[in-house]
Order: C-alpha cells, then structure tokens, then sequence
C-alpha cells in the first residue's frame, strides 16, 4: 500500500528571480518539473519520491503569490493502491475530513482516480493519481526545487509529514536503512566515514541487531545517529496498530525518531509512533540504490541532485555504504557550494531537538 501523505499546511513561497519558460504544447505541466508559462498563467512543477513511485506539486501564481494548484501521483500499479481512499472510490473519513474519490470515469479516464477533500461548503479538487507502469526515470525528475525551497503540499490525509525530519539547518544528511552485509563491514565504514568527518543517520532492522551484522553502541560512538526502522520491516499500514507498535520496540533501537519501512503510514502507524515516544522521518531525495547502481552512479547523483539541507535515502547493503564512496560525495556537494553533516563526536542514543551537524 502507498503511504497518505498527511498535514495542511500554508502554500505560498516567495519565488524571486526565476523566469518561467512557455510550455510546449506536448508538455504535461503537471508532471514536469520546472517554471512554465501555460495560458498566459506561470506555473511551476515540483516532484518527490512518493513511496514505489513519484508525486508532483503544482502551483499557479495569483496576485503575485505562488498558490496550491494540484497534486500528479505518477503511474504506479493499481494494486499498491488498495485501500488507500486516494485510489478507493466513494466518500472516505479520514483523520477527521471527508474525502470523495472517483475513478476510470470520464472525467479521470480508464487508468486514474480523482480525490475532492470537502472544505465545509463544497468539495474541492486535490489530487490525480495514475495507474499504470512505474517510470524508469523517476529519479530525472527530482533536480528541481522551487528557490526558497518547496513549499508543503495542500490538504493531505492526517498530520503533518516530516521528510526533513529534525534535519533543520542546512546541511545534507546522508543516511542509510536496513543492514549492513557484515559486521566488519558496518564497522569499517563507520569508521572510515567519521575519519572524513561526516555525521550519518543509521536505520537499521532489530533483525540486524539480532543477527550481530550491526554495533549501535559502536556507531554512537563513532557519531553517527542511529534510528529505529521496525524489528523485521514489514509495511505498518498492513499490521495491526498492536503489531506496529510491538514493531516499533526492542529488540529494534529504541529511540527518539523511525523511519517507517518502504516509507508507508497513515493515521495508525503515526499513532503507533507517538505511543513508543518516535517520531516518523523519511526523506527528501531518494537515491534508487537498490536498483544495484553502482558508487560512482550514486556519487553523481546525489552530488547533482541534492539540495541544502536534504535528508538523503540510500541503504546499507548496497554501494554508497562505504568510505570512499561518502567522502566522495562530501567532495562533490562542497564543490557546490553544499555541506553534509559534519561529525562532532559521539552522540546520544535518544537525542533530541535539531541534529547536531
């Protein structure tokens, strides 16, 4: 299942010096990142990863303010879409408010649904969501960022999401899920990445833990941050609240944030993690490791595409897990001009507030 977005949150930035080019005509503003001109109106398109595929929000300027127009979910197969109200029709409660999505009509087409979230006097048009085969492209689609930054999207189900998490300066953080291949392995990098003086957030599985392929106390040592990413990795929204809860403790890290697996939650799952004392973080640019690119590929990817203050996703049993491969990417993002998280030492194993960097 796809995880709901949640929050409604102010829309407007300030967008200044930016000139928005004419739309082509074979161009889908709604899906391409960017300032265009389309209509004599200026838009501009931002895309995220959004669990197995992408979302992108639109907005219109009006009254010189740039203001919420739409949200795109890029094509993903109908079935990771089951039971979410985004791609279920009829009237959906959520969180409070009621939701009406319709779909394969004349309106969405054969291969789409459309969500109207009710404002108290009518229901007003949110999102589009597409069926369809995911695009190999995804991560083309990430490089642009409105200049002050993206502004969060409109009304979407629930509370408000962190993808910075309690990354609130200006720093690049990278950080990696799951476990390491080795207990060598893990601690060599460690290692090596703190002798290059960057900070990491670590994710690992209580799975791992249990299995020896992952030290906490060691990486807190070293000072890198280490999260919870649930005992065994299952997706929270398709578990009990119980089970998600149980999911959420020992023998996984017990601590401050978590990082739901696969990016998936909704109103229970944010539940279950206020109730162990978590709170969720997930991401602002997502790597694709696991697609099996290689260290250089990622290198260039997260030096061209990541942005001041990103919270980075890649995974420790794939190849930016490595020395080389994070000062690397240290190197190429100062080139630029970007900083990552640099290493002040050991820290604590429940930390709280902004992250030391």
């Amino acid at each position: 299942m796809l995880r709901i977005f949640t929050g409604a949150l102010a829309l407007a930035l300030t967008f200044i010096g930016i000139t928005a080019a004419p739309a082509r005509a074979d161009m889908d503003i709604y899906t391409t990142p960017g300032e265009h001109v389309s209509g004599g109106r200026e838009w501009r398109t931002w895309c995220e990863p959004y669990s197995q595929t992408a979302r992108c929000t639109t907005q219109i300027k009006s009254g010189g303010d740039w203001v919420f127009n739409n949200l795109t979910y890029l094509p993903s197969p109908r079935e990771l879409w089951a039971s979410n109200p985004l791609g279920t029709p009829g009237e959906h409660k959520v969180a409070g408010r009621t939701w009406r999505t319709e779909c394969d009509t004349a309106r969405t087409g054969r291969n789409g649904c459309r969500s109207y979230l009710w404002n108290g006097k009518q229901f007003v048009f949110n999102n589009i969501v597409h069926f369809g085969t995911i695009r190999t492209d995804l991560g083309a689609l990430y490089g642009y960022r409105p200049a002050a930054g993206p502004a969060p999207t409109r009304d979407t189900m629930g509370t408000t999401q962190q993808m910075r998490g309690p990354n609130h300066g200006d720093k690049v953080i990278l950080t990696f899920d799951d476990c390491p291949k080795s207990l060598d392995a893990f601690k060599a990098t460690v290692k090596a990445v703190a002798d290059a003086g960057v900070r990491l957030a670590l994710f690992p599985t209580g799975n791992c833990l249990t299995a020896g392929r992952f030290d906490v106390s060691y990486a807190l040592k070293h000072g890198h941050y280490v999260f919870n990413h649930s005992i065994s990795h299952p997706k929270l929204t398709t578990v009990s609240y119980a089970e998600a809860v149980r999911q959420l403790g020992a023998p996984g890290v017990v601590t401050t944030w978590g990082r739901p697996p696969y990016g998936d939650y909704n109103a229970s799952v944010l539940k279950a993690y206020k109730a162990v004392g978590m709170q969720a973080w997930l991401w602002n640019l997502d790597t694709l490791d696991y697609r099996k690119k290689s260290s250089s590929e990622l290198i260039s990817f997260v030096v061209s595409h990541a942005k001041a203050g990103d919270t980075v996703l890649m995974h420790m049993q794939w190849h930016g897990f490595n020395g080389p491969t994070v000062a690397a990417m240290k190197d190429g993002l100062k080139a630029r001009g970007i900083g990552v998280c640099a290493n002040n030492g050991p820290v604590s194993p429940k930390p709280t507030g902004p992250l030391d960097c």
